[in-house]
């Protein structure tokens, strides 16, 4: 089960980088995740294309206190995702809220060799991170 209101995005497109949609304020909840482990989870909701094939999407958690992020710090990297990737690809970290994080927190989608022209994204934080693998049918 996931909480809505802890959702940075959900199916929205990123073709450049940019933030995400929502940010969370730490001031209402500021003991998030106290005595649980969090993670912070993206799902890859639309294949990314570009013409080559060749772009990258990094996600990383930033900071701030003010919510026009006027002058971010990044807290830690999540993780990068190909313009390969297929639908249903997934990152997951676990995450780290400690005393230098400020009120608000969002992501930011860092493009490289950026001619995306498709890719739509769902990054949000859970308690039970998805740790499903697939393999492949051994029945002969």
């Amino acid at each position: 089960m996931l909480d809505k209101n802890l959702f940075f995005d959900d199916n929205a497109e990123q073709l450049t980088t940019g933030a995400s949609t929502n940010y969370l304020d730490l001031e209402i909840g500021r003991n998030i995740g106290a005595g649980t482990p969090l993670y912070i989870e993206s799902l890859v909701r639309t294949a990314m294309t570009d013409a080559s094939s060749d772009s990258t999407m990094t996600l990383t958690l930033e900071t701030d206190d003010n919510t026009s992020f006027s002058s971010p710090t990044e807290l830690q990297t999540i993780g990068t995702f190909s313009a390969v990737s297929a639908v249903g690809t997934k990152l997951s970290v676990g995450l780290v809220i400690s005393d230098s994080v400020q009120r608000y927190i969002r992501v930011k989608y860092t493009v490289a060799n950026g001619d995306l022209t498709t890719g739509k994204f769902s990054t949000y934080i859970t308690t039970l991170p998805d740790v499903n693998t697939a393999y492949a049918d051994g029945i002969a």
